[in-house]
């Protein structure tokens, strides 16, 4: 995870990377950073011609009474993964506490389970992946449950309580108390922007920092990449906080590109991703049904059972796609699906498909790759793309 080494960005870039240094102030009248050397406690001012804000995002933790015990953890950097091995291999602990049901609590379901952790998920919601498609998250659940996982629906945080030691040693809800060895608060990331909002820099609605498709801030020479700041939907035509590594890339890319003088433009993302449940594959592009009508589109979905490959294959495998679109025009506007083969690839196709601002009709006639140890001739795509613009159709 750690892709190059200072020493290498000195070596084959003639790029300083200072380390132990901590940015506490910018000062964009001045054209300045203030600097704390952590090693040396001594501070400085490095002026800039043109600066990139890169400041990520933290983990966004609970403010309750024991919350600061030493194992609780969160997971947002190869550190705190670090620090939760050790603590694992060093105390065996024999059960954990997950707090959220997003996809780093999910993920790591499987990883304290490998460690034979017996893991408890809590949830404000009913089902885990809130965000995703009912029929989507409802084998999400099947699959933890699968896998000796206790989802535990509708509680609401209240304290922990902690040990001479300073370790949690139960967690209290708003349905009961629980014993615990080991906490991990996996309930979203927050944008480090409060350096940036005292310098002056315009926040978005979402609280992130609010850029142009050039990553430009609204001061002059300043540019922001990354987690810390907004994105464009391409569907949705607003700005919204979406949190993502290879969203982070390509947005340092175009402000690096530009602070250099150049003239790169990033026009924004249609939202898609994919994460492992165990065996199962998740993925999903664009918008959900809720989301789409929050828009103002006349959305309507359809859903399909299908074989990864040709049934007659070894290993092919069942998965749900549901392809969401608007009922006036019969555009996609986002599709989600879920099995144990095939998925994770097969959502690319749609999100080109978004980019493109293609309907059902024309994703239902793609030319795709057919070859039975593959897919059946007619990909699991194009059947519920035909399903669906049947219903347009009608």
């Amino acid at each position: 995870m750690v892709v190059r080494t200072p020493q290498q960005f000195k070596e084959m870039q003639d790029i300083d990377v200072k380390t132990e240094h901590r940015v506490t102030k910018i000062d964009p009248k001045e054209k300045r950073i203030e600097v704390h050397n952590l090693s040396k406690s001594e501070t400085q001012w490095f002026s800039y011609d043109k600066l990139i804000v890169a400041t990520g995002a933290r983990s966004r933790c609970l403010n309750l009474p024991g919350s600061n015990a030493k194992n609780i953890f969160t997971l947002k950097d190869l550190q705190d993964g670090i620090r939760i091995r050790e603590y694992v291999d060093e105390n065996k602990p024999k059960q954990v506490a997950i707090l959220g049901g997003g996809f780093i609590a999910l993920e790591m379901c499987e990883a304290f389970r490998l460690r034979d952790i017996e893991t408890l998920v809590f949830c404000r919601r009913d089902l885990p992946a809130g965000n995703l498609e009912r029929e989507i998250s409802e084998r999400i659940l099947k699959e933890l449950q699968k896998n000796g996982i206790y989802f535990l629906t509708h509680h609401e945080p209240i304290a922990f309580k902690m040990n001479s030691n300073g370790e949690a040693i139960s967690f209290e809800t708003n349905k009961a108390e629980y014993p615990v060895d080991m906490v991990l608060m996996a309930i979203g990331v927050i944008p480090n922007v409060e350096m940036a909002k005292e310098a002056g820099f315009e926040l978005g609605r979402t609280g992130a920092i609010k850029t142009d498709f050039t990553q430009m801030t609204n001061l002059a020479d300043i540019y922001a990449a990354g987690d810390c700041c907004e994105v464009f939907n391409l569907v949705s035509q607003d700005w919204v906080y979406t949190p993502l590594g290879d969203i982070a890339n390509k947005q340092g890319r175009v402000a690096g590109e530009n602070a250099a003088g150049g003239k790169a433009t990033f026009s924004g993302v249609v939202g898609s991703a994919a994460f492992k449940v165990f065996e199962l594959e998740v993925a999903f592009t664009g918008l959900g049904t809720q989301t789409a009508r929050g828009y103002g589109f006349d959305v309507d979905s359809q859903i399909i059972e299908a074989e990864s490959k040709v049934g007659y294959m070894p290993g092919s495998k069942r998965m749900l796609v549901k392809l969401i679109f608007d009922r006036k025009n019969g555009r996609l506007l986002g599709a989600q699906m879920v099995g144990k083969e095939g998925v994770a690839r097969r959502i690319n196709a749609l999100a080109v498909a978004l980019h493109q601002r293609m309907t059902i009709d024309e994703v239902a006639r793609l030319d795709f790759a057919y070859a039975p140890p593959f897919s059946a001739p007619f990909d699991p795509i194009l059947i519920a793309a035909e399903q669906a613009a049947k219903k347009i159709r009608k």
